[in-house]
């Protein structure tokens, strides 16, 4: 995956010939004056006979630069820019609440490592943005970064703001916000991704305490207390990761906010082998949304796989709601996800609610566990009709819903605490060996096209299916994101 996700990023980038990059290194943690981070991004901007730069930082560990007023932009046409932090760990540049800090144009490739980015303010992207459209973007990539209360505004992203390819990987995001006076719409807390060039890939990353928050009154729109997307492109994706604590609300006015942790208005967006808890959306999707507005042409798919659901809230569709309004030819595929403890006051969707008419719905190894935050709700699930279902397993006392089939057990034979933060990698419990999920499905994966077959692989990366424990020696996969791997011998001399 890693392989594929570069050669796509290196196709964004132009043929230059052999250059080694002309570093400016920062020596001072003043805002302004000699060896400043703000000096630097001056010169490099006056250096118009060379495009590849970098920017490091020799100012001791530990150490901060308050930036008290905007830095300048960075870069121009075919520049390929690193900021790198490595060289000064535990480096934080701060915003002050006040300022905005990083600010990408027009290079061919942006790339920020290795320190904090803190406390940043702009109407989109507090602590780090590209260009006004796309034209003006550039390809960004964050890697071991945090960001800690940043704040967007009415254009969204209050950590980054993005109209290009951004790939994000081993990085934190906690605290930031967006803020939306009455009457706006905009979405992410933490990372939005807008326009129609290169995708959103996220990567072992960790997403904590972000919000998209309506303030001043009623009739803002807040969407993807974490990440908004609104680009029409088909592979974003958010892979090996925790999201926890995130909301999209209005105090206001409780009915607003879609997307506690994730919202997609447009485009096709992949979750796998990632932690949701504890989000919570005032209408739609408590940790995931999909469309807020009517648009007809929009295409809208989204694929979940290897997921753990747990504690979300909202009105509808505690876990998932998919809304896709305008047209009727969206897509929700949900496999080998665990959906448990969500709370749902429209009773019928504690973990996914499916707009009628919103187009295809597909249920396939999924664990049902108990409803509501304190496990004894009444109601159901899934609100809305599955168009294809199987192998799916609900607790006794709990319900599927959406016209899905379910085998009941007494137990899910969970072992394990919730991860611990920052996330462990997998993100998901592990089965105990009499779990009932163990060798409850299908007896090979079979081709991912195909709406009954299980996931070739687990939340682990482990193949499926392993050779059963309880199946007599066949491989059978295991229901929800986790496949045990039975031991090497059976025959009752193992330890």
């Amino acid at each position: 995956m890693r392989h594929a996700l570069c050669l796509a990023l290196l196709a964004l980038l132009p043929l230059t010939s052999a250059e080694a990059a002309t570093t400016y290194t920062v020596t001072s943690t003043a805002d302004s004056g000699p060896g400043s981070l703000r000096a630097a991004i001056q010169t490099l901007g006056n250096n118009t006979g060379e495009n590849i730069f970098t920017i490091a930082f020799d100012v001791g560990s530990n150490q901060t630069i308050a930036v008290a007023s905007d830095l300048p932009v960075i870069g121009r046409s075919g520049a390929i820019i690193t900021i790198d932090g490595a060289g000064s760990p535990g480096l934080q540049i701060d915003g002050l609440g006040t300022s905005r800090l990083l600010y990408s144009f027009r290079n061919a490739l942006f790339t920020v490592r290795d320190l904090a980015l803190v406390r940043g303010r702009q109407s989109g992207g507090g602590c780090l943005r590209n260009g006004a459209s796309s034209e003006d973007g550039s390809p960004m990539v964050v890697t071991r970064v945090l960001f800690s209360g940043c704040i967007g505004g009415i254009e969204g992203g209050g950590a980054i703001l993005t109209r290009n390819q951004l790939n994000v990987s081993d990085s934190v995001f906690l605290d930031n916000r967006i803020e939306l006076p009455p009457n706006f719409s905009a979405g992410g807390g933490a990372i939005a991704k807008l326009g129609s060039t290169g995708n959103l890939i996220i990567e072992s990353s960790t997403f904590i305490g972000n919000s998209a928050l309506g303030v001043g009154g009623i009739n803002s729109n807040p969407q993807g207390g974490a990440i908004y997307i609104d680009d029409n492109r088909l592979n974003h994706l958010i892979q090996g990761s925790w999201l926890t604590g995130n909301a999209a609300f209005n105090p206001s006015q409780p009915s607003a906010g879609y997307g506690g942790a994730v919202h997609l208005e447009t485009g096709a967006l992949q979750v796998e082998r990632s932690f949701l808890r504890g989000n919570r959306a005032g209408l739609e999707g408590g940790a995931i949304a999909v469309a807020s507005r009517a648009n007809a042409s929009a295409t809208r798919r989204l694929i979940l796989r290897n997921l753990s659901f747990e504690a979300n809230t909202s009105t509808m569709g505690a876990a998932v709601a998919f809304g896709n309004y305008g047209n009727q030819n969206g897509v929700l595929d949900v496999r080998n996800s665990l959906f448990q403890f969500n709370e749902a006051a429209s009773i019928e969707s504690h973990g996914i609610f499916m707009m009628v008419g919103a187009g295809t719905l597909n249920l396939s190894h999924n664990a049902f566990g108990a409803q509501g935050l304190n496990g004894s709700s009444a109601g159901a699930h899934c609100m809305g009709a599955a168009s294809s279902q199987n192998a799916n397993a609900v607790l006794a006392g709990s319900s599927v819903g959406c016209g899905a089939a379910a085998i009941t057990v007494s137990t899910l034979g969970l072992i394990g605490s919730e991860p611990s933060l920052p996330a462990a990698r997998p993100v998901a419990y592990a089965l105990a060996p009499n779990s009932p999920l163990i060798d409850a499905g299908v007896t090979g994966a079979g081709n991912i096209g195909n709406p009954a077959a299980c996931l070739t692989s687990d939340a682990r990366g482990v193949l499926r299916p392993q050779v059963g424990v309880y199946g007599g020696g066949v491989a059978r996969c295991d229901v929800g994101p986790v496949e045990t791997i039975a031991p090497m011998f059976r025959d009752g001399f193992e330890s």
